[in-house]
């Protein structure tokens, strides 16, 4: 190996641990980092005309764009995600009052409830025979499930100054965003291998699918919100509207989404003799309301983003399942970049074949 050959291996080997040390210093980050780039990406039209109101100035510009931002969306999401952090509180303090004692003390509530003792009484003939023992299986399940609440109730807790770091942290990057954005992607397409129409087109494929996830996902929650209050005033429940529009709001959390409001809901029918109705909502909540979303949303997508609704449907649930929720967001993205850059390299190659 010659001396040119050996500090070019030198030179790539110190640039990919450099790679790697910024990602291992940015990584607990990336979660802000990348909500401050979605949201920037998103607004940044309105960043334009408000830059143009005020004669081109910048700063000015980014200084007024950002708190109006922060008013509009990230004060009440993290106004919304508090709300459920108390009201996770008190299941947690409920939770751990009956860990205390092994459940027993929820068990017999359960079973002393006229409609559960009628429903028992009932399957004692068939369950008798199997020896099936209540207290002694599901008491421990009910332990087991308080204690790892208590868990998760300990970690948010714990993660509180970090939550409020990320939040200021994202809230800077935005305004940075703002300020810079047009320079920093001037400079950073300035190193990219391609000429000017496949870097526009590039450039062109993020926004149109970051647009479409976005628009996808409102339009959800807005069918979920829908499906959820039609739910709530079939089942004969208060305030189905208000209930609705809470339901729209909460399917943005992952896992549990809309459940948050009409589990509940059923619950409380079924607790209080409305079987039928509860049921009937306990279904509705299943099948329409939390399970509509894997099935409408990649076609929303779809058809804003030009993309298959396969493509939109495997990038939107890998990037969950890889990144949380901000891969939700960033999955679609990822892949029609891949597609793109695909496609150019196909261009290419049957240029090439067509010229030769």
């Amino acid at each position: 190996m010659d001396r040119s050959h050996f500090f070019a291996l030198a030179a790539f080997f110190f640039f990919v641990l450099i790679l790697y040390v910024v990602y291992a210093i940015v990584s607990p980050f990336l979660a802000p980092l990348g909500w401050a780039a979605v949201i920037g990406i998103l607004t940044f039209p309105l960043y334009r005309r408000l830059r143009r109101r005020v004669g081109g100035r910048e700063p000015l510009a980014a200084g007024i764009m950002t708190p109006a931002v922060v008013l509009m969306l990230v004060i009440p999401v993290t106004g919304f995600t508090f709300f459920l952090i108390h009201e996770a509180t008190l299941a947690y303090a409920f939770l751990e009052k009956t860990a205390a004692d092994g459940g027993q003390s929820l068990i017999r509530g359960i079973q002393n409830h006229p409609l559960i003792r009628q429903f028992l009484a009932h399957l004692e003939p068939y369950t008798g025979p199997l020896s099936l023992e209540i207290d002694a299986r599901v008491l421990p399940e009910v332990k087991e499930v308080a204690a790892t609440v208590l868990g998760y109730s300990k970690e948010i807790a714990k993660n509180f100054f970090l939550f409020t770091l990320k939040l200021i942290l994202m809230v800077i990057t935005l305004f940075f965003i703002y300020r810079d954005g047009e320079r920093i992607q001037r400079q950073f397409l300035a190193v990219v291998p391609l000429n000017a129409t496949h870097k526009e087109m590039l450039v062109e494929t993020v926004r149109r699918v970051l647009t479409a996830v976005m628009y996808g996902v409102f339009l959800t929650c807005l069918v979920q919100g829908a499906l959820g209050g039609i739910g709530f005033w079939a089942a004969g429940l208060p305030a189905p509207a208000l209930f609705g529009a809470i339901m729209a709001v909460s399917a943005l959390i992952p896992v549990v989404g809309t459940g948050l409001i009409w589990f509940p809901g059923a619950l409380y029918l079924i607790l209080n003799g409305e079987v039928a109705r509860g049921v009937g909502l306990l279904a509705w909540g299943l099948v329409a309301v939390s399970s509509i979303d894997n099935v409408i949303r990649p076609f929303f997508i779809s058809g804003k983003a030009k993309l298959p609704v396969l493509v939109i449907a495997i990038g939107g649930l890998g990037g969950l399942a890889a990144f949380g929720v901000l891969g939700a967001v960033v999955g679609p993205i990822v892949l029609a970049l891949f597609l793109a850059l695909f496609d150019i390299y196909r261009r290419e190659v049957e240029k090439g074949e067509a010229e030769g």
